[in-house]
C-alpha cells in the first residue's frame, strides 16, 4: 500500500517546509533548555543532541512522504531547518559586538552547518521513507493536508515563546537588554552566545524565538494566502500576520520605554509596566489565534459541516462566555505577576472556579 496522504511531486514543497520549520523550532527548544543557566551541560553532548534532533525530523519527513520521495522531503528539510539555523549560528561566529565583526574562517562554519544539515536529513529521508506510514484512508487533500500540518507547527512555535516570555518575566528580566531591535547596540542576530548569562540569556533567547515565530507566520500566511480557497480564512491568517508584527513592536517599545537603567526607576516606569502586562495577554491571544487556525484548517473542519441547529446556537453562546472569562482571568493573572499585588492575586485565583464552571458548560454541550 502507498501513503496516500505523502506528498506527490505537485505538495513536495510543502512537506519540506512543515518538516522543515517543525524540525528547528524542536532544535531550538532542546538548545534553549540545555543552555540555561545552571544546567552545565557539556558542549559535546548538547552537540550531540541537536544533531539527532536534525537526523529525526529526516526520518519524520521520509515516514510522511511516499518511499519514493522519502529522501527528497528528508534532504530538502534538513537543507531549509540547517538554513533556519543560521539565525542562531550568527551568535556562535560572533566575536564582537560594538562592531558586529565575525570569527575568521567563519564562512566554513556557515557552510558546514549547512552541508550537516542536508547530509543528516537525507539519511534521515531515506531511512524513514523505507517505512512510510500507511495511510488510514485515501485523501485527495494532498496541499491541504501539508498546510494543516504546518499550522500545527505554526502553533507549536508560538507556545515555545510563552514557554520563553513567561521565564522572562519569573526571572525579572525582562530588561536585561535595554535596547531594541539591537542588543547592547549588536545585531540581535550577532550577539555572541558567550555574553548570553542569566537574565540577558532569558531575554535574548526570547527575542530569538520570537523572530522565529515572526517568519513562520509569515510563511503560513502565505500558503493559506496562496492556496485556501475560503476568503474569510484568509483574512483569519492576514490577523495571525498583523498580530505577530504587533506582538514584536510592543515588546520593543516595552524596552524602549524604559529610559533608565537604574533599577529603581525600572520598577517604577508604570508606562513599561502596563506594556508589558498588554505583552503578556495578547501573546496567548495570539498562541491561542493559532490554535483556531489549525483547527479551521484540519481535515475535520473541512470535510465535516453541520447544519445550524439550535444547540449549535447555545454552544456558541457557552463558548463566547468562556472566552470572556478566559480574557479577563489573563488579564487578572498578567496584573498579579506584574503588580504583585494580594487581593489582585486572591482575586485571580477565586475566578478560576468560574472559568472552570464555563469551559465545563461548553465542554458537555460540544460532546452533547
Amino acid at each position: 500500500m502507498t501513503n496516500a496522504n505523502a506528498p506527490d511531486g505537485s505538495n513536495l514543497l510543502p512537506a519540506i517546509v512543515t518538516v522543515g520549520f517543525g524540525t528547528t523550532i524542536a532544535m531550538w527548544f532542546a538548545g534553549f533548555l540545555t543552555h540555561l543557566p545552571g544546567m552545565g551541560l557539556p558542549a559535546m553532548a548538547i552537540g550531540l543532541l541537536l544533531l539527532a534532533l536534525h537526523f529525526l525530523g529526516g526520518v519524520v519527513g521520509g515516514r510522511l512522504a511516499a518511499s519514493k520521495r522519502g529522501w527528497q522531503v528528508g534532504l530538502g528539510a534538513g537543507t531549509l531547518s540547517a538554513l533556519l539555523n543560521l539565525l542562531i549560528v550568527g551568535s556562535v561566529v560572533a566575536s564582537d559586538t560594538e562592531t558586529n565583526t565575525l570569527r575568521p574562517g567563519w564562512p566554513m562554519i556557515v557552510l558546514g552547518a549547512i552541508g550537516t544539515g542536508a547530509v543528516l536529513g537525507l539519511v534521515g529521508g531515506v531511512i524513514g521513507g523505507a517505512k512510510p506510514r500507511v495511510a488510514q484512508e485515501a485523501s485527495p487533500m494532498g496541499k491541504r493536508l501539508w498546510l494543516a500540518r504546518f499550522s500545527k507547527v505554526a502553533a507549536l512555535s508560538a507556545l515555545t515563546v510563552l514557554l520563553s516570555g513567561g521565564l522572562v518575566t519569573s526571572t525579572g528580566a525582562g530588561l536585561a537588554v535595554p535596547d531594541w531591535p539591537t542588543s547592547y547596540n549588536a545585531n540581535m542576530f550577532l550577539y555572541p552566545l558567550s555574553k548570553m548569562t542569566g537574565g540577558i540569556y532569558y531575554e535574548h533567547a526570547h527575542r530569538l524565538f520570537g523572530s522565529l515565530v515572526g517568519l513562520t507566520t509569515l510563511v503560513l500566511c502565505i500558503i493559506v494566502v496562496a492556496t485556501e480557497p475560503r476568503k474569510w480564512v484568509k483574512g483569519v491568517a492576514l490577523l495571525a500576520f498583523l498580530a505577530v508584527c504587533g506582538q514584536g513592536v510592543l515588546g520593543g517599545i516595552r524596552v524602549t520605554s524604559a529610559d533608565s537603567t537604574s533599577p529603581t526607576m525600572l520598577a517604577d516606569n508604570k508606562t513599561s509596566l502596563i506594556l508589558a502586562m498588554v505583552h503578556g495577554i495578547t501573546a496567548q491571544l495570539f498562541f491561542a489565534l493559532l490554535c483556531a487556525l489549525a483547527a479551521i484548517l484540519s481535515r475535520s473542519w473541512i470535510t465535516h459541516r453541520d447544519a445550524d441547529r439550535p444547540a449549535e446556537r447555545s454552544l456558541r453562546l457557552f463558548a463566547c462566555l468562556l472566552f470572556g472569562a478566559l480574557v479577563l482571568q489573563l488579564s487578572m493573572g498578567s496584573a498579579a505577576r506584574h503588580l504583585h499585588h494580594p487581593h489582585i492575586l486572591w482575586t485571580h485565583v477565586g475566578f478560576a472556579v468560574f472559568v472552570i464552571i464555563f469551559a465545563a458548560m461548553a465542554g458537555f454541550r460540544a460532546i452533547g
